[in-house]
């Protein structure tokens, strides 16, 4: 058995289906989540983000990601157990060209 076939389990959806956090998750125009994780691969960067009782998946767009660094998030690793205040706002879609709703980190609570 090869290291990708013992890595990978193609026989459950367990691990695979993530709660993504979206736009419609939020019911005010501003919301405060707490980060509790981090995962990285390539270039991606996903946040896991705590709400009450509800976890999230907050993948990271290059907007966001220059947001964390130029207000005082040194390393990625550094987000995490930070509070992150996410708004709601338009943004072109690359890949339809059209405005969707999307979030935009707004403001770090640096503890």
């Amino acid at each position: 058995m090869s290291e990708t076939e013992k890595t990978i389990n193609d026989q459950s959806w367990d691990g695979i289906l993530k709660n993504y956090l979206k736009a419609d998750n939020l019911k005010e125009p501003k919301e405060k989540f707490v980060c509790i994780g981090l995962f990285i691969q390539d270039k991606d960067m996903d946040l896991e983000l705590e709400k009450e009782d509800n976890k999230y998946i907050f993948s990271l767009n290059i907007t966001n990601k220059l947001f964390l660094k130029n207000n005082g998030i040194k390393a990625p690793k550094d987000v995490v157990g930070k509070v992150l205040t996410l708004k709601k706002v338009l943004a072109t879609n690359p890949t339809t060209k059209k405005e969707v709703e999307s979030l935009r980190i707004d403001h770090i609570e640096i503890v």
